[in-house]
């Protein structure tokens, strides 16, 4: 059985963090183990006075993953982090998880390194340096990191105003990461603010452009899922090349960049179906935010995009967002 380790945020009510992850993943065949960052009665979007619970402490961290290590070093597929609140947190988990991918060098370490999003922070600026540490490391432990284009650009210290920019920055990071995927692109990058681009590179490939129609509404969670889905299918990617199963490496780099996009939009989709009246979400509105919760349970027949069952496609809205546009 493929098992993951997870480290991020928890909430007791909705789907971020390790919620937005879990049931998707076991439904494609992994076991998952979390480790939470944090323990909140619920996602910030409701406001912050509507907010209830703990930071995890670093040293609890700390004695969470000591422990797992000490127990557990070998017994890991893939590693993935997300939400860490502060300095501290991404430094324990950093060395812990060094320690289990040299355990691991075979797993796959996927990283979104949350810092925040259109120009603002939302965690501690001091976590800034934990993460280019451990992104810049000369050992090159972490496999894939998925930025927005505000954290890539935290993490190559300069601006990006053009695809060419965006292509310099790749190029940069690629030094010691080999797969770069950027989930959403600023709409000024391509010009179009009807749609979102994901920009995904594998070093030594031309980068993968895709483009999916922006559905009106402010969704908690997306990109922890995106994650979620991008480690397992980076994971199937990686294993089908070893076994040379496929020969194609770009068209299949492609297939599985537009599988996880594919389940995204549907999950989206059936979120806002289940919503009273098209309900559009509002940062700060607590009822307006619970309605619009990720349907993570609904969508249960989504995540295996290419399942055989006819019966459970049928309702699934499948397309291709490769954009070559340019």
């Amino acid at each position: 059985m493929k098992r993951v380790l997870a480290t991020q945020s928890h909430v007791v009510y909705g789907y971020v963090g390790n919620k937005a992850a879990t049931f998707p993943l076991q439904c494609l065949g992994w076991d998952v183990d979390c480790c939470n960052s944090v323990q909140f009665s619920n996602h910030t979007g409701y406001g912050i006075d509507k907010v209830f619970g703990n930071v995890t402490s670093e040293k609890a961290l700390d004695d969470l993953l000591r422990g797992v290590f000490i127990n557990f070093p070998n017994s890991y597929s893939a590693f993935l982090t997300g939400y860490l609140p502060n300095k501290g947190t991404v430094r324990t988990m950093g060395k812990y998880y060094k320690k289990f991918k040299i355990e691991n060098p075979n797993s796959l370490w996927v990283m979104d390194p949350v810092m925040g999003d259109e120009g603002q922070l939302y965690v501690n600026e001091d976590v800034i340096p934990e993460y280019k540490e451990l992104i810049f490391n000369p050992d090159k432990l972490v496999d894939v990191i998925t930025p927005n284009q505000y954290e890539l650009e935290i993490l190559y210290d300069k601006k990006i105003n053009t695809f060419e920019e965006l292509k310099t920055a790749f190029q940069s990071l690629h030094a010691t990461i080999p797969i770069i995927v950027v989930t959403s692109c600023y709409s000024t990058l391509f010009n179009d603010p009807n749609h979102i681009y994901t920009v995904a590179s594998i070093k030594g490939q031309e980068p993968v452009i895709l483009r999916v129609p922006l559905i009106e509404s402010y969704f908690t969670g997306v990109g922890d899922l995106f994650s979620a889905l991008l480690l397992d299918r980076l994971y199937e990617y990686k294993k089908d090349i070893i076994k040379g199963i496929r020969d194609d490496p770009r068209n299949l780099f492609e297939e599985k960049m537009n599988e996880v996009l594919n389940v995204i939009q549907n999950v989206l989709l059936i979120t806002k179906k289940y919503a009273p009246n098209s309900l559009k979400s509002v940062i700060g509105d607590a009822t307006k935010m619970k309605d619009m919760e990720l349907k993570i349970i609904q969508s249960k027949n989504v995540y295996d995009i290419q399942m055989k069952d006819r019966d459970a496609r049928k309702d699934l809205h499948i397309h291709n967002f490769i954009f070559n546009a340019l």
